[in-house]
């Protein structure tokens, strides 16, 4: 199945993970370039826009933007490759080789990342049990950790043009509007992965009523309130299970 956004996450694990083997300094900054623009969701980002990596992780999985994906991507493949002389596409491909190398680690036995956003591409897949190993892992890092569950969060922006940008949940944003009474008392983060018109997926962290968590990863709901609705049923399950009534 089609993981779909949900590779956001390996995207932020492996930036996180190459920032330390570089030992990046906190001032570091990543500088959008005009090879990074891409279609679809939280595009938001304009050539010579500078932001730290603790907010562009936050811009790749608040509103999931796919630019904020590339810029990642290639800022560290760049990094990998040990020259600025490739392309933007040669260092993209060098960070997304290393998210597959980061997934084998993990036993992700049935993944295969393409590219460092999600958008569709033949090839590019994953299951349940894999993306749950994937979260798992995540729940070690704070730069994801602070913001895959809020349902908004400021970033700053340097370069041309300075500004302030309150970025907005996809997730939450989307269930809102499909289901307007919809609530999450249990839900800690996580991450969608949509192709629009009909596969909805979700992997979240939540947690349980025996004050544990619960890692649920639902692939190929049809439409956005089934999506909702498939999540609750995980979570339920995971409370029954806790309890020992299944």
């Amino acid at each position: 199945m089609t993981p779909a956004s949900i590779v956001k996450l390996m995207t932020a694990v492996v930036a996180i993970e190459m920032a330390s083997n570089f030992q990046l300094p906190k001032s570091f900054k990543l500088e959008i370039v005009p090879e990074d623009d891409v279609e679809g969701s939280g595009r938001n980002l304009h050539a010579g826009d500078r932001l730290s990596l603790g907010d562009s992780i936050a811009n790749l999985l608040v509103p999931s933007s796919n630019v904020a994906a590339n810029l990642i991507a290639r800022t560290f493949g760049q990094m990998m490759l040990g020259s600025k002389t490739g392309t933007s596409h040669d260092a993209v491909q060098r960070f997304v080789a290393e998210m597959n190398t980061t997934a084998r680690n993990l036993g992700m036995t049935k993944s295969q990342f393409l590219n460092p956003h999600g958008l569709a591409v033949r090839g590019q897949r994953s299951t349940a049990r894999d993306l749950s190993l994937l979260v798992k892992k995540c729940l070690i890092y704070g730069p994801i950790t602070r913001v895959w569950g809020t349902k908004a969060f400021a970033i700053g922006i340097t370069g041309p043009v300075p500004r302030r940008l309150v970025l907005k949940s996809a997730f939450h944003s989307s269930t809102r509007r499909a289901v307007p009474e919809f609530s999450l008392p249990q839900y800690l983060g996580g991450k969608t992965g949509t192709l629009w018109p009909a596969i909805f997926n979700l992997a979240s962290v939540s947690a349980t009523k025996s004050g544990g968590i619960c890692v649920s990863v639902s692939l190929g709901s049809p439409t956005v309130e089934e999506r909702y609705h498939d999540y609750l049923k995980l979570v339920d399950l995971s409370n029954e299970l806790a309890r020992g009534t299944v």
